[in-house]
């Protein structure tokens, strides 16, 4: 990774505490990217109110033969998910049309476009 100097992700949705609900395997890419500055791509109408800690609540399951190929052991069932939830201290910044946001800000943009639609 000594050659990567910007790591560039995109959202399904931005959770009102600046984590990222992205496809499957997202948080581990930023993860193992923490040496440089990870960037979100997400337009402002995928800001959510909702705040998600875990990637199983309200997710959608994948077709397990996607993932895995041949039989299973009698005892193991296989559970593909579609989605998993990138932290905001993963993230270093979130583009959207607005700009270049930290995290932190997604609910006070959230709150400023809600006032907006209310006004």
């Amino acid at each position: 990774m000594k050659d990567i100097t910007k790591v560039f992700l995109g959202a399904e949705a931005l959770m009102s505490n600046g984590s990222v609900f992205g496809p499957v395997g997202t948080a581990c890419v930023a993860l193992a990217a923490q040496s440089v500055p990870v960037l979100v791509c997400g337009e402002t109408y995928k800001i959510s109110n909702r705040v998600q800690l875990e990637s199983f609540t309200n997710n959608e399951l994948g077709n397990p033969a996607n993932v895995m190929k041949g039989p299973l052991g009698d005892n193991l069932r296989l559970i593909a998910l579609t989605y998993d939830i990138t932290p905001a201290s993963f993230v270093s910044g979130i583009i959207t049309e607005m700009g270049l946001l930290p995290p932190t800000s997604v609910a006070v943009l959230s709150m400023e476009m809600n006032n907006n639609i209310l006004a």
